[in-house]
């Protein structure tokens, strides 16, 4: 009786895994819709801190989208991914969610991997991850082909507003996608860059976005302002949130912002896109949120 007791635990406890991992297992085509009704459980081996981040990414994105699954960019793909390494997903998931995320836009993913490291993919997804890393060199050259007067015309925007804004985004990526990044250089421009980003808000009064350089530029402002110091990202702090408010910039770009704004002034952030693990409390994040109106 014992015997036959000990089986029959045996085969609900496989079944049970085995269930589990069926309810876990994502598919490329319909993965947007799939993420958004997810709700992860604790696995054996991942500590409650990593769980509670991993839980707090996929909530920040589903807010995000107001779920609505063709809402999701390339930022959220990547929060997703992270929050599948702190919830120790499989590879097949994490797999899924950075191709969908370099699918949408390569050339920032190679971005968010220069500003954050290898976040483990190197080692979760090895065979994707490096081919795609060794080929951001390649992407920041095509981005140099980028015909400025081939896209005003198309678009119908100002040349010299776009050439200057196309020149300030190659004068950003220049030295940044080294193996090596020579500061001695890249700080220059950095500094060019932002004394140029306040001679244009000085004459156009608003933030450079998309009615006046399109889709493609619409971040390039808010890049400059990401790499610069305390003071001058204060400053536009709330040029970023009128932005995004009258559509000329996407929301993602914004949480970016005030995450790294607070992480310098109070050493925690509010959504969970910079590499820091702190986070403030619940009554903090939502009087951020109000303040800024992120719903």
């Amino acid at each position: 009786m014992k015997h036959i007791i000990l089986v029959v635990l045996l085969f609900l406890a496989f079944s049970c895994k085995g269930q589990d991992k069926k309810q876990n297992e994502f598919n490329y085509e319909d993965f947007n819709s799939q993420i958004l009704k997810y709700e992860p459980i604790k696995k054996n081996g991942v500590s409650e801190k990593d769980f509670q981040k991993g839980l707090f990414k996929l909530k920040e994105t589903k807010i995000a989208v107001d779920k609505d699954p063709k809402k999701l960019n390339y930022a959220d793909f990547w929060n997703i991914t992270m929050a599948f390494v702190n919830l120790d997903e499989s590879s097949k998931n994490i797999e899924i969610s950075f191709k969908k995320a370099v699918e949408l836009n390569p050339s920032d993913v190679c971005a968010l991997i220069k500003a954050f490291g290898n976040s483990e993919l190197d080692i979760r997804i090895p065979e994707t991850f490096y081919p795609f890393v060794n080929n951001c060199s390649n992407l920041v050259e095509n981005n140099e082909t980028f015909n400025p007067k081939t896209y005003s015309e198309k678009n119908k925007l100002d040349l010299k507003l776009v050439s200057l804004i196309n020149e300030i985004h190659l004068n950003d990526i220049k030295y940044r996608f080294d193996k090596t990044v020579d500061w001695s250089k890249q700080n220059p421009l950095d500094e060019k860059n932002q004394k140029l980003i306040d001679s244009l808000y000085l004459k156009y009064k608003t933030y450079i976005g998309k009615s006046l350089v399109g889709n493609k530029l619409e971040t390039i402002m808010w890049v400059v302002i990401q790499h610069s110091n305390l003071e001058m990202m204060e400053k536009y702090l709330p040029i970023i949130q009128r932005a995004v408010k009258e559509n000329q910039l996407q929301v993602v770009p914004l949480k970016m912002l005030i995450d790294r704004v607070y992480l310098q002034k109070y050493n925690y952030q509010i959504f969970g896109s910079q590499q820091s693990p702190n986070l403030a409390d619940e009554k903090t994040r939502n009087e951020v949120r109000k303040k800024y109106e992120i719903e």
